[in-house]
């Protein structure tokens, strides 16, 4: 008896073992439900002809800018860079005077531009990048009569030259036409209207930028440029009294 009934405990021991063994080995219904969801999702969208989203095309490197060929091209490239964009070049149109200056000024602030290449570099610049020319002038309607305006004379047609700058006469004219103008137009002198003093400053501070002004010729040339470019005259001329309307006696 007692065997028989040890027998049937062992035997719902083990049933019970296997039972909770089968417990444990199934998932649960969270998991069930994760692993379900994203195969469920990705059937809808393949059963719906839903594609994955192309991926974005990688935008395209802009392009170097590319200066003319020169002799000045590589003294461009290797200087003018090094502070600024090749594009402020070949957006300029400026002449060979303006192009002078525009160098001066970079060098003043810092361009280590070799003095034998600054003629260069303003010559192929000035070539490359000058003015803009203006643009032709439109053609007469092809329908106009020919004998419905006179023929132009083509010498009054034809646009004067440009004549150089002039500078007046007196003991300091041929210094500052001589070393003035190396840098920078005369314009710049004829514009300007400057006292005794400010015409010293201004000699002494293109000395310091390298003007090869003599020593014993500078103040010839500040006298000269005060005398012929001083300050403007704003006195005005006293006003003339109206004639008596009063009749005579």
């Amino acid at each position: 008896m007692r065997t028989h009934f040890f027998r049937h405990s062992v035997l719902i021991a083990g049933l019970i073992c296997i039972f909770g063994l089968g417990l444990l080995a199934r998932p649960s219904k969270s998991e069930t439900q994760n692993a379900v969801a994203p195969r469920a999702a990705l059937s809808a969208a393949q059963d719906a002809g839903q594609a994955a989203p192309p991926a974005a095309a990688p935008a395209a490197a802009p392009k170097p800018v590319e200066l003319p060929e020169g002799d000045g091209k590589a003294i461009a490239t290797e200087y003018c860079q090094m502070c600024h964009k090749l594009t402020n070049l070949t957006k300029a149109h400026k002449d060979l005077d303006d192009w002078k200056d525009t160098i001066q000024t970079m060098i003043d602030r810092g361009a280590a531009i070799p003095d034998d290449k600054v003629d260069t570099l303003a010559q192929y610049l000035a070539k490359n990048f000058g003015p803009k020319s203006a643009a032709p002038a439109s053609a007469p309607p092809a329908t106009a009569p020919a004998t419905s305006t006179p023929s132009p004379d083509p010498a009054a047609s034809s646009a004067p030259a440009k004549t150089a700058m002039e500078l007046p006469d007196g003991d300091g004219k041929a210094i500052a036409t001589e070393n003035c103008q190396a840098c920078h137009k005369l314009t710049n002198l004829t514009k300007a209207h400057k006292s005794l003093d400010d015409w010293k400053d201004t000699v002494q501070t293109m000395i310091d930028r390298g003007a090869n002004v003599p020593a014993d010729q500078v103040d010839t040339l500040v006298q000269y440029l005060a005398k012929n470019f001083g300050p403007k005259d704003t006195s005005t001329p006293a006003a003339v009294a109206p004639p008596s309307s009063t009749p005579v006696q």
